[in-house]
């Protein structure tokens, strides 16, 4: 297959360029025709090919972009359709974390900002039952963060190198950043790397960008309407400082008294009443979506303790589909991306009389020892009795210290199949209210 290149290998736009002869074409339709059969197996293998057969250079410089001499590194990456809409089927994983290195880098000088500063993203539509080589590309594009990006992703990399240096890399999680996370990459569960300061070993990670944050690209890319900006980050201010700071002229009013200041006329019973609320303090329309927590996939949660520190109510995740559930692995499971996920928590207290006053706002991620232990453990449960015909009698709140499951449907006859054949109604994970009373008590985001 040819390895011709038609593009100047000093010059970004050029690259770029060439790279956009490839939108609405698939591999096929611009290679040779012999199969690239020598190239890698699995996972990647597209990327492969892209980089040897048409941009006619070696993929792996791990030292240094992909185009050195134009500082572009190049990445393939997969959309899926959702809806109407094009999504990030997964995250983009960067770099592979050396652990024993990376702890001795700065921000300015590190090999993460030499490597990927400038970004020529490949996305191609990913179809099920399809051959890689006929996937249809659907955007090319040169991407450099934008300033209030880069903010945010270099306060998430000074996060997860400070955790190395504390000898807790074994504790990093997904959740403890906005954009840049740590995610696993590693050949099975059972892989683990030495990292400096403990003797524990730790998981292999790579630094990748999370796929809600791609998806902000996307949107970008195809010039769709953005979502409304929840802060100015401009400032030496974190993004969780700005947003606390939104909230305090409230604090100590009760959700009533807020509605009137703010004129939000639906009644407080309404089912989206704190969903409305929490947007006006934020300063964005009723129906905006929040761009700072859709790119770092916060889950926004509004939680109503009683005069006892309890919740008012579970905090539960999306319902689940019984044949999809006992198909997935947990590391890659959806109550694990769930339970990883960083929180925001509106918490409003109640008085005897059930009047909410807002009380204060925490962000939080769960411990990754509790989602690696309980949660995996009510996964596998779940997973277990559902196979052997149980699907009714999946964990109670009783039977495991994060979560548990229980309906999530509309009512009794909204059910789904399970792998029996049998319709059961339809179910959800939940976080415990009394696991939850007791991280909301904590006194510090965390």
């Amino acid at each position: 297959m040819s390895n011709n290149r038609s593009y100047e290998p000093t010059s970004p736009d050029s690259i770029e360029r060439y790279a956009k002869q490839l939108v609405g074409l698939t591999l096929r339709d611009v290679i040779a025709e012999e199969a690239p059969v020598a190239y890698q197996t699995g996972k990647g293998r597209l990327g492969d090919i892209v980089e040897r057969s048409y941009f006619g250079i070696n993929p792996g410089n791990i030292s240094g972009p992909d185009f050195a001499e134009a500082g572009v590194e190049l990445k393939t990456t997969p959309l899926k359709r959702v809806g109407k809409k094009l999504r990030a089927k997964e995250r983009l994983v960067l770099q592979m974390i050396d652990y024993m290195t990376v702890h001795r880098e700065e921000w300015t000088t590190s090999s993460f900002l030499a490597k990927n500063s400038s970004l020529l993203l490949l996305f191609y539509l990913w179809e099920p039952d399809t051959d890689e080589l006929d996937y249809v590309f659907r955007i090319a594009r040169l991407w450099s963060f934008p300033d209030e990006d880069l903010e945010i992703i270099r306060r998430d990399w000074e996060t997860i190198v400070a955790k190395i240096r504390e000898g807790r890399a074994h504790e990093l999680s997904e959740g403890d950043t906005m954009y840049l996370s740590a995610c696993v990459k590693a050949a099975t569960g059972a892989d683990r790397r030495p990292q400096p300061f403990s003797d524990l070993p730790a998981k292999p990670r790579a630094f990748s960008l999370k796929a809600s944050y791609m998806n902000s690209v996307i949107d970008n890319s195809l010039r769709l309407e953005p979502s409304v900006s929840a802060a100015d980050l401009k400032g030496s201010r974190s993004f969780e400082q700005v947003v606390h700071d939104r909230f305090k002229p409230y604090l100590g009013m009760t959700a009533a008294e807020i509605a009137e200041a703010l004129d939000v006329r639906i009644q407080v019973t309404a089912k989206n009443f704190y969903a409305i609320l929490t947007k006006r303090i934020l300063g964005v329309g009723d129906k905006s979506r929040i761009a700072e927590f859709e790119k770092a996939d916060v889950t926004l949660k509004t939680v109503r303790l009683k005069h006892t520190g309890m919740p008012k109510e579970a905090v539960s995740f999306k319902a689940f589909d019984y044949l999809d559930l006992v198909q997935q692995e947990w590391e890659s499971s959806s109550l694990r991306s769930d339970l990883t996920r960083r929180f925001f928590f509106v918490i409003y207290q109640l008085d005897r009389a059930g009047t909410p006053t807002l009380s204060r706002t925490k962000f939080w991620t769960m411990p990754i020892e509790d989602v690696d232990s309980h949660g995996r453990r009510c996964f596998e449960r779940t997973v277990e009795l559902i196979l052997d015909d149980k699907a009714e009698e999946l964990p109670g709140s009783g039977e495991n210290k994060v979560c548990h499951v229980r309906p999530h449907g509309r009512n009794k006859s909204d059910t789904l199949p399970t792998p029996s054949g049998r319709q059961v109604v339809r179910k959800s994970f939940w976080l415990n209210q009394r696991y939850l009373a007791e991280r909301l008590a904590e006194d510090s985001d965390s």
